[in-house]
């Protein structure tokens, strides 16, 4: 399967929320973030599913070990 590739606009929409706060999340590093530049993000589309299920936190739960 091929790896699907979001912009800011597409996470903030699956979240509900502005584009701004997703370029926040990135920044702050609380949301999986691709940097392609100092300024340039992109999101990996099943990494961000994942980060939903596991209630916004960038932490491995046990169970995934």
């Amino acid at each position: 399967m091929e790896q699907q590739i979001l912009i800011a606009d597409e996470v903030a929409e699956l979240l509900r929320v502005d584009r701004q706060r997703v370029y926040e999340l990135a920044r702050r590093n609380a949301i999986p973030v691709i940097r392609l530049g100092e300024r340039q993000y992109r999101f990996d589309a099943e990494a961000i599913r994942q980060w939903i299920a596991r209630g916004g936190s960038l932490a491995e739960s046990k169970d995934d070990e």
